[in-house]
């Protein structure tokens, strides 16, 4: 590589950059579209990738990066659970089978405690499982997408994707690990909803701890990779 990359106003764009996207993601890190403009996406799986290689997560590729992703093979990253995750994955289990009450109300105990009770809660249960078991508020302080931030967490699925995308956290889709987050999309717009990965059964497969599913319940589910944008992993 003959230059660094790093985000720029205008991007940076050009061949060297299609080249980083497509290594990242074949290493299991999206970047987003592989569109030859190093922008927020490929700065925050850079980010990433830094995390997982113990260098310094400041999203720009300089030396000591670019040899780095030149020498990293796929088989050697994502192999280590998130220590929140699978707190947040542990208090998740404890959940299964609370119901909105009334039925068809959207009202929980999660709403409750969050301090919007009444509307979809996937979000919400997700931020309550990493706040009461692991200690960590989702999107704290995130200032890139506001919608949905509250003090205890986040209740609107895009703005967790984009801010772990922004704070490097974001995997693609990949065989996730127990306690990732992993953010659904049905129809290829905005995604829909999220859930807490319990395990990967192989064959694309995953279970995951879910809020505000049908029936709206907690519930264990079997999911298809096909079927998310991305897992993210908190450090």
């Amino acid at each position: 590589m003959n230059r660094e990359l790093h985000l720029t106003s205008p991007m940076m764009n050009g061949q060297d950059v299609v080249d980083v996207q497509s290594k990242l993601e074949a290493l299991g890190y999206s970047p987003g579209e592989i569109d030859g403009k190093y922008g927020p996406a490929t700065a925050g799986a850079v980010r990433a990738f830094q995390r997982d290689h113990k260098l310094g997560q400041d999203g720009w590729i300089g030396p000591l990066t670019s040899n780095a992703l030149e020498l990293a093979k796929a088989a050697e990253t994502h192999n280590t659970p998130s220590d929140r995750g699978i707190r947040a994955l542990a208090e998740a289990i404890k959940h299964i089978g609370v119901k909105e009450d009334p039925p068809d109300s959207n009202r929980t105990m999660f709403g409750e405690w969050f301090g919007v009770n009444g509307v979809a809660w996937c979000n919400i249960f997700v931020s309550y499982c990493f706040h009461v078991g692991a200690g960590y508020t989702l999107c704290e302080g995130f200032a890139g997408r506001a919608e949905g931030v509250y003090p205890k967490g986040c209740a609107y699925v895009p703005t967790t994707e984009a801010w772990m995308r922004t704070i490097g956290s974001w995997l693609g889709r990949v065989p996730p690990l127990p306690g990732d987050i992993a953010i659904y999309n049905w129809d290829g717009g905005e995604p829909d909803h999220i859930g807490i990965v319990e395990k990967y059964l192989g064959d694309g497969r995953f279970s995951a701890i879910e809020g505000n599913t049908s029936g709206g319940q907690v519930q264990r589910t079997t999911r298809y990779l096909t079927q998310v944008d991305g897992f993210g992993r908190i450090p």
